[in-house]
């Protein structure tokens, strides 16, 4: 897109019971709101670019802008307005965008005479228009980020000839989660850990606002119960009686440290 074009934006139905039209008019407050909204279109996300030769006209039924787009946002406006033909789904266009297409159809839906419309005169895109009619819906893209976890739970269950996997009921919440196993990582465990508790070093996938994971991956697992180590508890015991050796009453020792006699 080489040259400017002219977008048309339309608004026409009642507006407070009465018609838009050359003799009523628009309501001012409606009138300043549906330019900013129409701005905003344009501008999307990147919210600097001033309009130019802007026409404003109303007609009996309708109030029209006619706006010369900016070169630089003629392409991602003219793509998204096409987009949105599809009612389906906006959550591929522009948040700035999809957000006054979704003001647009709440308004309709309040109003249910009024009509939000957006064309092409050159043709660059099919006329879109919001009504109460319109099933617009924004629907967030997850996005997911690698990470690495440690799990505690009992393993219910392990191995699978096509697809080797670890069945890990998990501690806390008691929710059973698969984890992608080798066949290796599975052979190479020199105990049978089904319905042992484990410590299961994993790789998944994590969603940043909800904190969900799944694919999970088997990186390394091991048992999970700490055991005392009882010749190392034996040598604590030991230095523990040698420097208590000398002490004829311990509970006289702690009260002559406090201060004095409380009997």
């Amino acid at each position: 897109m080489s040259t400017p074009q002219v977008i048309e934006f339309a608004l026409s139905g009642k507006v407070a019971g009465k018609s838009i039209s050359a003799r009523e008019g628009v309501p001012f407050s409606r009138f300043a709101e549906y330019n900013d909204d129409v701005e905003k279109y344009v501008q999307g996300s990147d919210g600097k670019a001033v309009l130019n030769d802007l026409q404003v006209q109303i007609e009996e039924g309708s109030y029209l802008l006619r706006v010369l787009i900016p070169v630089g946002l003629l392409s991602s406006l003219i793509i998204d307005s096409a987009k949105i033909v599809d009612p389906a789904s906006i959550g591929d266009i522009d948040p700035a965008r999809a957000k006054i297409v979704l003001k647009w159809q709440e308004r309709a839906q309040m109003e249910p005479s009024l009509n939000f419309v957006v064309r092409s005169p050159s043709g660059a895109f099919r006329t879109v228009t919001i009504s109460r009619e319109s099933n617009y819906r924004k629907e967030e893209k997850s996005v997911w980020v690698q990470v690495e976890r440690y799990l505690i739970g009992e393993i219910i269950d392990w191995g699978g000839a096509q697809n080797p996997n670890v069945h890990l009921r998990l501690r806390n919440t008691k929710d059973t989660v698969i984890i992608d196993a080798t066949e290796d990582q599975i052979r190479g465990q020199r105990e049978n850990l089904v319905f042992h508790k484990a410590l299961i070093h994993v790789a998944a996938k994590q969603n940043p606002k909800t904190g969900e994971l799944k694919d999970y991956r088997l990186i390394d697992l091991r048992a999970y119960g700490p055991k005392a180590d009882d010749a190392g508890l034996q040598t604590l015991f030991d230095k523990g009686a040698k420097a208590w050796s000398d002490v004829s009453s311990s509970g006289a020792w702690v009260e002559e440290l406090r201060g004095g006699n409380y009997g």
